[in-house]
């Protein structure tokens, strides 16, 4: 509370000290603060304003000298003026009473300047929705009321929904019409402000021109905004237009002229406002120009301060959306998921301040469109949200049952392997049995006589031993021609005896000498697939392996690693 009471006190013995030097400086010009008019005070009050000096001193004296008077009008004025130097709650309080001295005027141009007002104080504040339908008040009260000032306000700030609706067209004619009203008039009332108006159509319509593409235009219109601030010394407004020069070139391609008249504009400014528009459109041109490196300082320094900023023009969006394709381009998937989520965020604040007014706008001025627009969105965004959703699930699933297989696999393959190498692979010979009771063979094969078989089978003994099945040109018709039999029988032979056909028997037999050819000749180890193939008589790798996989239930491959990890292991 002590702090506060000095804190008052401060500004009160400032607010004296101010004062007295505004009666310095006007006994200097031959005239006392309470000689002048209230025509005299609202000049003085703009030439403050727009040197960006205080002059909520000489405004508190303003609404102390209409209440003296009892100068209603004045007094609605005067807390106009208050309105726009005072911070938000007090601001709000002076916002509303104005609007109740206006009404207490029973003047309807005045009750429609001061809803106006309002509208224009709840749009700086960014509360769209309520301050549309002020401004639609206003131009409620102006219809049975020729005020071609109010009118023409009223226009402007209708014109500046419609850019924020990316109307371009539409808000086009509305300026044309406010430049050229605002530029033939001279203030010649108090309450007027032809020239902050004239200059704020000026820089709209410019901005209007570059995005519909119509920048010839602007050169005429840049040429006399400069001829303007010569003439009346305004030269705060210089880096304003310096950044519309900026903008303009941006949509002509110019992007290093772009760069350099933003930053100019930048380095000009005297105020305290972000300027979001120069550091979005410095970026948008670095990345043009391909320096994305460049762009994303600038999107980012946006960002620090627009994402916390209750002003979030949607016109920004594609900064998030460049930053997002950059930091995939990077594999940075933490920046990428931080932006993605700023942007979904964003996405809800925008549906929040934005599509009342869209809906508004064509409501009251034009045919209603674009209702159901809104509703496909808002469905687009669930279904995204839900996809994303589906997706995850899906994904961990997908993970979850990949890396079960694989360790499940990984332990099939340590089982396989075990079984092999404690295996004696060694080619075994088939022993021929016979049944005492009928001295005939087992298993009987009809047909073909026991001398026969048992004579094959002797054959077939020595093929192994000596490990003709080696040989890549071996066949079934050669090696029963080699046998002194046929193909059929030895066929119904190798069935009997060997339990299974000709060709599994054959490959069997290779890859038997090959897994005890890699258990005890470790150099073989190091050789590829395709000649380890070679040695054991397949005709290309892929049998080989289509083989061994069937036999041991295992790949060559990896049987491989696992017989270098366990020399490795033993040899410890």
């Amino acid at each position: 509370m002590e702090i506060y009471k000095h804190k008052h006190l401060i500004i009160k013995n400032l607010t004296i000290i101010l004062l007295f030097l505004f009666h310095i400086q006007l006994n200097a010009q031959g005239k006392k603060l309470e000689d002048l008019s209230f025509l005299e005070l609202e000049k003085k009050i703009d030439s403050l304003n727009s040197s960006n000096q205080n002059a909520l001193p000489l405004i508190k004296y303003y609404i102390k000298k209409s209440k003296k008077e009892n100068n209603l009008q004045a007094l609605f004025y005067a807390y106009r003026y208050s309105s726009k130097a005072n911070k938000y709650n007090l601001a709000s309080k002076y916002v509303d009473s104005a609007i109740i001295v206006a009404k207490k005027t029973k003047n309807n141009e005045l009750i429609s300047d001061a809803l106006l007002n309002k509208g224009v104080f709840l749009m700086d504040h960014f509360q769209y929705e309520p301050a549309l339908n002020f401004i639609l008040k206003a131009k409620e009260f102006l219809n049975n009321v020729k005020n071609d000032y109010i009118n023409h306000k009223t226009l402007y700030y209708i014109a500046q929904n419609r850019i924020i609706l990316g109307q371009y067209n539409e808000a086009k004619k509305d300026l044309v019409e406010c430049v050229n009203f605002f530029r033939s008039n001279e203030i010649n009332e108090i309450g007027d402000d032809y020239e902050i108006y004239y200059s704020y159509s000026l820089m709209s319509l410019i901005d209007c021109n570059s995005k519909l593409k119509k920048n010839s235009e602007n050169i005429t219109l840049l040429k006399e905004a400069y001829e303007f601030i010569n003439k009346n010394n305004a030269k705060y407004l210089i880096p304003y237009f310096i950044s519309c020069e900026g903008t303009d070139a941006y949509y002509l391609k110019n992007y290093s002229v772009a760069i350099n008249k933003l930053k100019k504009a930048q380095h000009l400014y005297q105020d305290n406002w972000p300027h979001y528009t120069e550091i979005f459109y410095i970026g948008m041109s670095y990345w043009k120009l391909g320096n994305k490196k460049e762009a994303v300082k600038y999107f980012e320094k946006l960002d620090k301060e627009y994402y916390k900023d209750k002003n979030q023009d949607p016109q920004f969006r594609p900064a998030y959306e460049l930053l997002i394709e950059y930091y995939d381009s990077k594999n940075n998937t933490d920046k990428q998921l931080e932006y993605i989520n700023k942007l979904m965020s964003l996405d809800k604040s925008y549906e929040k301040n934005y599509k009342y007014l869209f809906a508004k706008i064509h409501k009251e001025y034009d045919s209603q469109k674009l209702i159901d627009e809104k509703k496909s969105i808002e469905n687009s965004l669930k279904i995204h949200q839900y996809l994303t959703l589906f997706v995850i699930i899906i994904s961990i699933v997908l993970i979850s049952f990949s890396t079960y297989k694989y360790f499940q696999m990984q332990r099939k393959y340590k089982e396989r392997f075990e079984q092999i190498i404690s295996k004696n692979t060694e080619i075994e010979k088939i022993p021929v049995t016979f049944v005492e009771e009928d001295k005939t063979l087992t298993p009987k094969i009809a047909g073909i006589s026991e001398s026969t078989i048992t004579n094959i089978l002797e054959e077939l003994e020595i093929f192994e031993k000596e490990q003709q099945f080696l040989d890549s040109k071996i066949t079934q018709k050669l090696l029963s021609e080699k046998l002194g039999t046929n193909p059929t029988y030895l066929s119904k032979i190798i069935n009997a005896y060997k339990e299974k056909n000709f060709s599994n028997y054959l490959n069997d037999l290779r890859l038997e000498y090959i897994v005890e050819l890699l258990k005890t000749e470790h150099q073989f180890l190091e050789k590829e697939i395709k000649e380890l193939a070679n040695i054991a008589g397949f005709t290309n790798a892929e049998a080989f392996s289509d083989n061994f996989q069937r036999k041991f239930e295992i790949k060559p491959s990896y049987f491989i690693k696992m017989m270098k990890e366990n020399i490795k292991t033993s040899s410890l």
